[in-house]
C-alpha cells in the first residue's frame, strides 16, 4: 500500500507539473501575442504597462524580455529595465548550453523548475521571440533577415500554492494510508482474537482445568481449521483421561479392598504367629529349663560316676583283672566325653540364644593367643608338637568379644593339637586385609578329605578320617567357632589335604579407631 501510494503521488505530481508547464507555455504565448502589436509599433510604454499589470497577478513572480545581448528591455518591474543577465544563469543556460545558441526550443525545454532566493520553487518559462517577416519587413525596425531570434521572454511562476496543494494531497493520502493500515490491523487483530487467540485461550484454560483435576471441561470448538482440530483432539484427550482416571479409581478401590482383605489376613496371621511364637518361647523356656535340669543332673551323676571310676582305677590294692580294668577305663573315658558334649551343647545353645549377647571391645591378638597357647602347651609337649606364633605385639587390634574370641581360637588350637601326630607343628599367623584382619591357624595333622570340607561346620558332624584314628570328639567345636565368627560379621574358611594338615582362616573386622 505504501509503494502504491508513493507511485500514485509521484504520478499525480508529474501530471500536474506537466499541466502547469503547458498552461505556462500558453500563458507565455498569450502574453507574446498581446504585446506583439505594441512591440511592432515600438510602443514600449504600452508594453511596460502590460507587463506590470500581468506581474501583479497572483502566482506570477516576474515577466522579463531580454534582447539578444542579454539586456532587459521590458519587465513587470521598471527597476529591472537595462540590467544585463549572465548567460550562465538558469534562464539562459537552456539556450546557451552549447557554443552556439539554440535556434528553437521544444515545449518541454522552454520550462524549468528551480529554487528561488526565497526558498520556494519557481517555474520558469522561456519563450524565444523569433524574427518574423512582420518584424524584419517593418519600416520601424531594422533587423537583418538572417537573424532568427530577436530576444527572449522569461516568465517566472511561483509554485508555492502548487507545492502546498501537493503537500496537502500527500498528507491526505498518507493519512488515508495510515487509516487503512490501522483498519486492516484492527480487523486482522479482531480476526486473530476471534479465530486464534480465543481458541488458544480456551485451550490454555482447559489445560489448567485438567491440571487442577477437572476432567469434565470441554472446548467444543465449531471451527474446522488446525486450531479447531487441535481443540477437538483436546476434547478427545479429556474424555480419554477421564475414562482412564475412572478406571484407575476403580482399580484403586479394588486394590484398596484387596489390600484391606490382605491386611486383615496378615493381621490374623500375625496374631496366630504371635501366639505360635509365644508357645515357641514357652516351649523354648521349657526346653531350656529341661536342658538345665538334664545338664545339672547329668553332670552331677556323670561326675560321681567318673570320680568312682577314677577311685577304683587308683586303688592301690584293687583286685581287678585286666579286662575289668580296661572296661572301667573305657567307662571313665566315655563319661569325660559325655561331660564335654554337655558343655559344648550348652555353650552352642547359649551363643545362639538372645541371652548370649556379645560385649564388643578392642582385643589384642598377640596377648589372647599367648594365653591360649599357655593352656595347651603341656598337652602339646607330651606329643612333641611345636607351636609357632607369628603375631607381633603391635599388631592392630580386632573389634570383638574377648570371651567369644577365646572360645574360637581355643577350639581351633585344641583341634590342631588333638589331630596332629608327633612330631608336628602348629603355626599361628596374621595379616591385614583392608578393613579386616586375617588369622591363620595351620597344623601338620591328619587333614580332612575334600568331600568333608563343606560339612565339618555342621553340628555333631565328625569326618570319617577323624573317627578312623579313634580320636574322641563331640562334633560341636567347629559349629561353635562358626556361630561366634559370623556373629562378629566375620568369616571362617578351611583348606586341607589328607595326611598333610589343615589351615583354618578367620577374618575379623579391625578395631574402629585403628588404621591399616
Amino acid at each position: 500500500m505504501g509503494i502504491i501510494a508513493f507511485v500514485n503521488i509521484n504520478l499525480q505530481k508529474k501530471h500536474l507539473i506537466e499541466g502547469i508547464q503547458r498552461n505556462a507555455v500558453q500563458l507565455s504565448q498569450t502574453i507574446e501575442r498581446s504585446i506583439k502589436y505594441d512591440m511592432l509599433t515600438t510602443r514600449t510604454d504600452y508594453v511596460q504597462r502590460t507587463l506590470e499589470e500581468i506581474g501583479k497577478q497572483e502566482g506570477i513572480e516576474s515577466v522579463r524580455i531580454f534582447d539578444k545581448k542579454g539586456s532587459i528591455i521590458a519587465a513587470d518591474s521598471a527597476a529591472d529595465i537595462g540590467r544585463f543577465i549572465d548567460r550562465q544563469q538558469e534562464a539562459c543556460s537552456t539556450c546557451h548550453q552549447a557554443k552556439d545558441p539554440l535556434k528553437s526550443l521544444s515545449s518541454q525545454d522552454k520550462t524549468r523548475i528551480f529554487i528561488s532566493e526565497k526558498g520556494t520553487r519557481v517555474l520558469g518559462i522561456i519563450n524565444p521571440i523569433y524574427n518574423e517577416p512582420e518584424c524584419f519587413n517593418s519600416a520601424c525596425h531594422f533587423h537583418p533577415k538572417e537573424q532568427k531570434v530577436l530576444g527572449v521572454m522569461d516568465i517566472l511562476l511561483s509554485l508555492a500554492e502548487f507545492d502546498e496543494l501537493i503537500g496537502t494531497g500527500q498528507r491526505q493520502i498518507l493519512l488515508s494510508l495510515i487509516f487503512s493500515f490501522l483498519m486492516i490491523a484492527v480487523s486482522t487483530g479482531l480476526i486473530i482474537m476471534a479465530f486464534v487467540n480465543a481458541p488458544i485461550h480456551k485451550l490454555m484454560e482447559g489445560t489448567q482445568k485438567i491440571a487442577s483435576g477437572d476432567l469434565s471441561y470441554r472446548i467444543r470448538s465449531r471451527h474446522s481449521d488446525e486450531i479447531g482440530r487441535l481443540a477437538n483432539s483436546f476434547d478427545d484427550m479429556s474424555v480419554s483421561l477421564k475414562n482412564s482416571r475412572e478406571e484407575i479409581e476403580q482399580w484403586n478401590l479394588k486394590l484398596k479392598n484387596e489390600v484391606k482383605r490382605a491386611t486383615e489376613k496378615l493381621t490374623q496371621a500375625n496374631e496366630m504367629l504371635n501366639i505360635a511364637n509365644k508357645k515357641l518361647r514357652e516351649l523354648d523356656n521349657m526346653k531350656s529349663d529341661f536342658m538345665r535340669r538334664i545338664e545339672h543332673g547329668s553332670r552331677s551323676h556323670l561326675s560321681v560316676v567318673k570320680s568312682c571310676l577314677n577311685l577304683i582305677l587308683r586303688e592301690p590294692h584293687s583286685e581287678l583283672s585286666d579286662q575289668q580294668e580296661a572296661l572301667i577305663e573305657t567307662a571313665e573315658r566315655r563319661s569325660s566325653t559325655m561331660l564335654e558334649l554337655l558343655d559344648d551343647y550348652l555353650l552352642l545353645s547359649y551363643r545362639k540364644s538372645a541371652k548370649g549377647a556379645y560385649h564388643i571391645e578392642p582385643v589384642q591378638l598377640a596377648d589372647l593367643m599367648t594365653k591360649i597357647i599357655a593352656e595347651i602347651r603341656a598337652k602339646s609337649l607330651k606329643k612333641n608338637i611345636v607351636i609357632d606364633i607369628h603375631i607381633p605385639s603391635d599388631f592392630p587390634q580386632v573389634w570383638a568379644d574377648r570371651s567369644g574370641l577365646n572360645e574360637v581360637f581355643s577350639n581351633l588350637l585344641n583341634n590342631a593339637s588333638k589331630y596332629t601326630e608327633e612330631p608336628g607343628t602348629i603355626t599361628i599367623s596374621a595379616k591385614q586385609k583392608e578393613d579386616y584382619i586375617e588369622i591363620h591357624v595351620s597344623d601338620t595333622g591328619i587333614g580332612i578329605a575334600p568331600e568333608d570340607l563343606s560339612k565339618i561346620f555342621d553340628e555333631f558332624y565328625r569326618s570319617p578320617n577323624a573317627k578312623s584314628y579313634q580320636i574322641e570328639g563331640t562334633g560341636l567345636g567347629l559349629a561353635i567357632v562358626k556361630e561366634i565368627v559370623e556373629a562378629h560379621r566375620g568369616r571362617i574358611m578351611v583348606q586341607s589335604e589328607l595326611g598333610k594338615g589343615s589351615t583354618f582362616t578367620v577374618l575379623l573386622p579391625k578395631c574402629a579407631d585403628q588404621t591399616a
